[in-house]
């Protein structure tokens, strides 16, 4: 039986808008996609959600690595506070699960020095049971010892837990532990599948 929800954060509940942030910083498409590639979706980033990195490192890496895009990096890095944006539905979907009895939980992928910025902006997290942020804990998703910490730091039970996130292998973390799994593809189709569970 299904007691609690854990939500990813990323592109579930706020959407990580990295290249509609870069365009709002004036940057060509050119430029959009090359860091994006080169700074954005690679293993360092994963090392910032590890906490083992910080954002002075990634201005020392990527000014050095590419110093043809100096100016622009150091302009992403100075401004990233405006690199995520929380969805509207946010807050009325966890206060409708709040409602229904459920307990809302955060487990998220996250740099440390990024949290402490956007984290307090938003407004679903007051409405949550707790939460467990990457950077914090030294372990990503999907590392089963994150799983395993949120059932510890919480006192819930992993099978009595549906986990919605918009990665498959972090869905398959959860599931290989227990948890049911919701592949966040969209508001409107997780609407509809927490409607098929009867949760909605």
């Amino acid at each position: 039986m299904i007691k609690n929800i854990v939500f990813d954060v990323g592109d579930v509940l706020v959407d990580f808008c990295y290249k509609k942030f870069m365009r709002n910083l004036g940057f060509d498409e050119e430029t959009v996609e090359f860091l994006s590639d080169n700074m954005v979706v690679t293993e360092f980033w994963h090392e910032l959600d590890l906490g083992i990195r910080t954002e002075a490192d990634a201005r020392k890496k990527f000014t050095e690595e590419f110093p043809q895009y100096k100016d622009e990096i150091l302009k992403f890095w100075d401004n990233v506070q405006d690199i995520v944006e929380e969805y509207d539905y946010s807050v009325p979907l966890i206060k409708k699960l709040k409602d229904k009895g459920f307990g809302v939980y955060i487990l998220s992928n996250y740099p440390i020095e990024t949290a402490e910025r956007h984290w307090p902006t938003f407004r679903f997290l007051p409405l949550t049971d707790g939460h467990i942020i990457s950077g914090y804990e030294k372990i990503t998703k999907p590392d089963e010892a994150i799983y395993r910490l949120l059932e510890s730091r919480f006192g819930i039970v992993l099978t009595e837990c549906l986990f919605v996130d918009d990665r498959q292998i972090n869905i398959e973390g959860a599931e290989a532990l227990g948890m049911e799994g919701i592949l966040f593809t969209g508001y409107e189709d997780l609407v509809k599948e927490l409607e098929i569970k009867g949760i909605l």
